[in-house]
């Protein structure tokens, strides 16, 4: 009885082992079922957002401007195509990023009438919306460029030569402008812009370009908005490097004219400096043209006119313009027997045959001229660069910027 008992008992439990195995799997398919509900499906709410494409220009826009290129960004999702035309129907060239999330188009046109098309898809491979957009950029009612850049493109130069960009037109706003100029130099230097008028800007170091040295000058000022109705035009770009640490130092009082290489002295010449009446004038002259000969008339700097006592009107040769005012370093041999004695010239240095050629070859554009111990001394208004006769605080306080200082970081030489 023990035995049967304890069978029926056995058979019992697995029978309801097995219903509640069951009712478990019953339970669980139940629930999966629950799950499955759970998930959102594409195009019910809780999934992913749709991708939206987004063009930089609204379509329909007008007077969009051109300082930044055309842009079209997938938000959600990345972009399969994009194409855009511009004037005359030609295709507006373009690029995307690395991620196929935004494209950037080339440079546009002023008051250029621009479409463009996009499509993408979504993270889950939904395709976006197609984009289709129009806009036509502004009308300028005038343009502004850079003229040129003196030093010129590829020049060598001495270490004393200032940057001088020229612009095509009067200035508007000059921060403006200022803003999209950069003076970046191989060698890190601090210097300054400076506004000589309103259609010229120059930049100095605070001091001389150290020798060897690698610059380039950029002005960024494509679509920028200058005022009055004014863009900027072309970007530009142009690079000079300086040369040897060559000067020269002309002492009035001793009549001596002395070059230098790298600090030290390599040459002194006899030399005949103004007479009383025309001294050369004090200061830090740039050399800045050579002439194998120059024609010199005393009334083109405000000197004897023509009938006065004084009058002169001849060739010289072997001239290096010094100063704007008529000032050159040049060979006369009608003042040789004077020259280390006294000083009878009109303002020039005078030198001997030998000595003015000798430096006429040796002197390089930007080299440094200072000229001390004579009565008068330079100023501004005498010179076409006058940039060291200003302290460097009053040099840059000719800046339109509040800070007025760029620090130059190394970078390559950029070639227009």
């Amino acid at each position: 009885m023990r035995f049967r008992f304890s069978g029926i008992r056995r058979r019992s439990v697995s029978a309801v082992a097995l219903v509640g195995l069951l009712a478990l799997l019953a339970s669980a398919l139940t629930g999966c079922g629950d799950a499955r509900a759970d998930v959102a499906d594409p195009g019910v709410v809780g999934a992913a957002p749709a991708p939206v494409l987004v063009p930089s220009a609204s379509s329909g826009a007008s007077g969009v401007g051109v300082a930044s290129p055309l842009t079209v960004t997938s938000v959600g999702g990345t972009l399969s195509t994009v194409a855009a035309t511009g004037p005359g129907n030609r295709p507006l060239g373009g690029q995307f990023n690395a991620d196929h999330t935004r494209w950037t188009s080339a440079p546009l046109d002023f008051d250029s009438a621009y479409t463009v098309t996009a499509e993408g898809r979504g993270v889950d491979g939904r395709p976006a919306t197609p984009l289709a957009s129009t806009f036509r950029t502004v009308a300028p009612r005038r343009t502004l460029s850079v003229e040129s850049v003196r030093p010129a493109n590829g020049q060598v130069v001495g270490v004393a030569m200032p940057v001088s960009v020229y612009f095509t037109r009067a200035v508007p706003d000059r921060a403006a402008v200022e803003r999209t100029l950069r003076v970046q130099a191989g060698t890190p230097t601090t210097g300054s812009f400076h506004w000589v008028s309103d259609s010229q800007v120059n930049w100095r170091p605070e001091q001389f370009w150290a020798p060897h040295t690698t610059v380039t000058v950029q002005a960024a000022l494509h679509g920028v908005d200058l005022g009055r109705g004014t863009f900027g035009g072309a970007d530009f770009a142009s690079g000079f490097s300086t040369g040897v640490a060559r000067s020269a130092v002309g002492d009035a009082a001793k009549h001596t004219f002395t070059l230098f290489e790298d600090g030290t002295p390599v040459r002194t010449f006899p030399a005949s400096f103004g007479r009383a009446q025309y001294p050369t004038q004090y200061g830090m002259h740039v050399a800045f043209e050579k002439h194998l000969s120059k024609r010199m008339r005393s009334d083109s700097w405000g000197g004897p006119k023509e009938g006065e006592p004084g009058f002169y009107d001849e060739v010289l040769p072997l001239a290096v313009r010094i100063s704007g005012n008529g000032e050159f370093v040049h060979v006369n041999t009608a003042t040789t027997r004077q020259q280390g004695r006294s000083n009878v010239s009109h303002g020039c240095v005078n030198l001997s045959a030998a000595n003015g050629r000798f430096f006429y070859d040796w002197v390089q554009i930007g080299d440094p001229v200072n000229i001390v111990n004579s009565g008068r001394p330079l100023t501004p208004a005498d010179g076409d660069i006058s940039d060291w006769l200003l302290p460097f605080d009053q040099y840059r306080a000719g800046s339109s910027l509040l800070t007025g200082v760029t620090d130059s970081a190394p970078g390559p030489h950029v070639a227009e």
